[in-house]
């Protein structure tokens, strides 16, 4: 059964292939050549959240793995499948990743023809022996030019990536090559800490100690810094890594934060549809080619949204407080949990009571929506964790 419950709706659209596979990475990429059955995969699975949801599509986001190899004609296909599936706002944001090293001007070109308005480019350093550690293709020049390509070919929405915190790294050399990096002038710019996650190359070495993380005061030290160099270009801070000119903060990223229905497509892919006398259904795709082409072919004989074990329910008693520890990352819209507490006609005092406690210890503001107050914000992880389990 279709629901229409949402005004709003973002769809994603994961594409695994790489050339080479980056040692932070914990999203699922392949280095083998794209499968046949992809774009037929990608197309069936759309097909199947038509049943379940409906919205106008107000962003689409290509992910990856590296969306920048793609074939345009393919992106142009799927942004056609959703268009007659539920209908693209003349306003959405679609948004591309890419890579430096996979950018050149006639090929962004053909993807601003297909549809795509906003670049999201993996620059990540300017720094060659930073680039060669993190298993970067591109170095810094490329970088550079990746840029000027961009603009040429039209694009006047463009993100940029940048990984802080690499070992070694020091508070002084970034600052020095953060003025090069802002001095690009991209419309937002993603500052990411390094964070070495559980299964991926690096997560390996560390555990093996073969690693060393930065020291967690220097680590802070350029937080602090990456977040005060970024508001003297210009830039505002409106979650807790991402930072944008007026008017130009994604549209896309923010909806996660609010936690309600929005669509994921491919292997990896997570998405999920938001009703509030039942909370949240959410799909949770296997990370193999092969574990997801099952699935979907599975899927078209399910009258159940949840497909398989990977899938899960969160009652709105749960839901409540997730959308609470995502929200809180978002320092403009904040959280109102008295308010969808009782959209969703329940109480929890609990957490009513935790948030209480964090205005009285002027951890969040008193007026809502309950925001971070800016002394608090390195705090993000503590009060989302006190939040989720109050």
């Amino acid at each position: 059964m279709r629901l229409s419950k949402e005004s709003e709706m973002q769809v994603y659209l994961h594409y695994p292939y790489c050339a080479t596979l980056c040692p932070y990475c914990d999203f699922f990429s392949t280095t083998a050549d794209e499968d046949p059955a992809y774009a037929k995969t990608m197309l069936a699975e759309l097909d199947w959240w038509s049943r379940w949801v409906d919205g106008r599509v107000t962003t689409v986001y290509f992910g990856g793995g590296t969306p920048g190899r793609m074939a345009p004609r393919l992106t142009a296909q799927l942004l056609e499948k959703v268009d007659a599936l539920w209908g693209i706002d003349a306003s959405c944001e679609i948004t591309l990743e890419a890579n430096p090293d996979d950018i050149t001007e006639d090929g962004l070109k053909a993807f601003r023809s297909a549809g795509v308005n906003r670049l999201s480019v993996g620059v990540q350093s300017l720094r060659d022996e930073e680039l060669r550690w993190l298993g970067r293709r591109h170095d810094a020049a490329a970088a550079v030019r990746s840029v000027t390509h961009a603009r040429s070919a039209g694009f006047d929405n463009l993100s940029l990536d940048l990984i802080f915190g690499l070992p070694g790294q020091t508070v002084g050399a970034l600052d020095e090559m953060l003025t090069q990096f802002l001095g690009l002038q991209p419309e937002h710019v993603s500052l990411y800490g390094l964070t070495i996650e559980p299964g991926t190359h690096f997560g390996v070495e560390l555990e093996a100690g073969r690693l060393t993380e930065l020291d967690r005061t220097v680590w802070l030290d350029m937080y602090t810094l990456v977040a005060r160099r970024a508001a003297a270009a210009g830039f505002r801070r409106y979650e807790i890594s991402n930072f944008a000119q007026p008017g130009s903060s994604s549209r896309h990223n923010r909806a996660y934060w609010r936690d309600r229905t929005f669509v994921g497509v491919g292997p990896g892919a997570h998405g999920q549809r938001f009703v509030a006398a039942r909370g949240v259904e959410r799909r949770c795709n296997p990370k193999s080619l092969q574990g997801w082409r099952k699935k979907v072919s599975a899927s078209a004989q399910s009258e159940e949204f949840v497909v398989d074990g990977r899938d899960e329910r969160l009652a709105p008693p749960q839901w409540l407080r997730e959308a609470a520890m995502l929200g809180i990352r978002d320092l403009d819209l904040g959280i109102d949990p008295a308010a969808w507490s009782a959209e969703l006609g329940l109480a929890d005092p609990k957490l009513m009571a935790t948030v209480e406690r964090l205005v009285q210890r002027e951890v969040l503001t008193a007026a809502r929506p309950h925001r971070l107050r800016r002394g608090a914000v390195n705090r993000v992880d503590e009060v989302a964790a006190m939040l989720l389990n109050a």
